[in-house]
């Protein structure tokens, strides 16, 4: 009998020492498909997207468009199947203020807070508004928020070289707790800053929009912006938080050598770079329209892929397809 037993369980035991566990990696991409005046493209399926990591074709599993603004809201209040999705839209405001007062930089931000008002026009009660400001070191001036005017008067207060007080609480999402305050006064760049928002944003769910409103990022060295090595640790710290950056240059000038910085930042992380000397409030139009929604892509990963490196595009021609250019 006792022989039997054994003949009977190693067939088991061989099985249970061959058996392999097979895991299969995937990223989610946040990605805006829309028309040249930025109204979004609605109506795409997966097999009118096309991802490459490496350069080599990668395999999408499924792709959803993900209505936001006030017609998400609508869709969550209409559609109780899809109450649990994000309640709105989670937004960064990250204002640069020059430190060293340069009129061009100045009178361009001065210019722009003038539409404020147009800014959050088309938010709705479930969306929130965090704002920081850097001219110095890294300022928190308001945790996520849905009041427009305080919203307002944090954006405004972004134009003096002071020492705000830290922001009222609030409930979650909140970024209070995910800041480090030192770190923040010794941040030198708003490169670094950068960073230090997108680590703490790792911590509130779902995919983020930055309204960076500043003068540009980078160096000039020989001719060329280059961008600082801190750029890079902001890089990673905001596709980790599934943050996009949209750049709106609020420089009053018709060119300057740091936008380039400022376009680098927008279409690596899936946003768009925009001027607002000129006609401001094209800029705010675009980003109303671009931040109405987007896909998610759920995308398998190759097991031994060199870079992180990724190409997201459609078969549609004259669109312009926003996407992480890293995973």
């Amino acid at each position: 009998m006792r022989q039997l037993l054994c003949a009977l369980l190693l067939p088991v035991v061989a099985s249970a020492q061959l058996q392999e566990t097979i895991t299969v990696a995937r990223v989610v991409l946040d990605v805006r498909v829309t028309k040249y005046d930025g109204t979004p493209v609605r109506d795409l399926t997966r097999d009118d997207f096309t991802v490459a990591i490496d350069g080599k074709p990668a395999e999408i599993e499924a792709v959803e468009w993900i209505e936001d603004g006030e017609s998400g809201r609508l869709f969550r209040q209409q559609q109780p199947e899809h109450a649990n999705r994000p309640a709105g839209r989670m937004l960064v405001v990250f204002i640069q203020t020059d430190f060293a007062r340069e009129e061009s930089r100045l009178r361009g931000q001065m210019n722009f807070l003038q539409y404020t008002e147009s800014l959050l026009s088309e938010l709705t009660p479930d969306d929130r508004v965090a704002v920081f400001s850097f001219d110095s070191h890294l300022k928190f001036r308001l945790d996520f928020s849905n009041d427009h005017q305080a919203i307002a008067d944090a954006m405004r207060q972004a134009l003096r070289i002071d020492h705000p007080a830290p922001p009222p609480a609030v409930p979650n999402p909140s970024l209070a707790a995910h800041l480090d305050r030192t770190a923040m006064k010794r941040a030198a760049s708003s490169e670094k800053a950068l960073a230090i928002v997108g680590d703490a944003l790792r911590h509130i769910e779902g995919p983020k929009s930055m309204l960076l409103m500043g003068w540009g990022l980078g160096v000039l060295s020989a001719g060329i912006v280059r961008m600082k090595p801190e750029y890079h640790e902001a890089r990673r710290a905001l596709d980790r938080s599934r943050t996009s950056i949209f750049a709106l240059d609020t420089s009053h000038a018709d060119y300057h050598s740091l936008e380039a910085g400022l376009q680098i930042a927008a279409k690596e992380t899936g946003g768009f770079y925009a001027k607002t000397h000129l006609f401001p409030r094209m800029a705010v139009d675009r980003l109303h329209r671009v931040l109405e929604g987007h896909y998610e892509l759920a995308v398998r990963l190759p097991e031994r892929a060199k870079t992180r490196a990724i190409s997201v595009k459609v078969k549609r021609r004259g669109l312009e397809v926003m996407s992480p250019t890293m995973y």
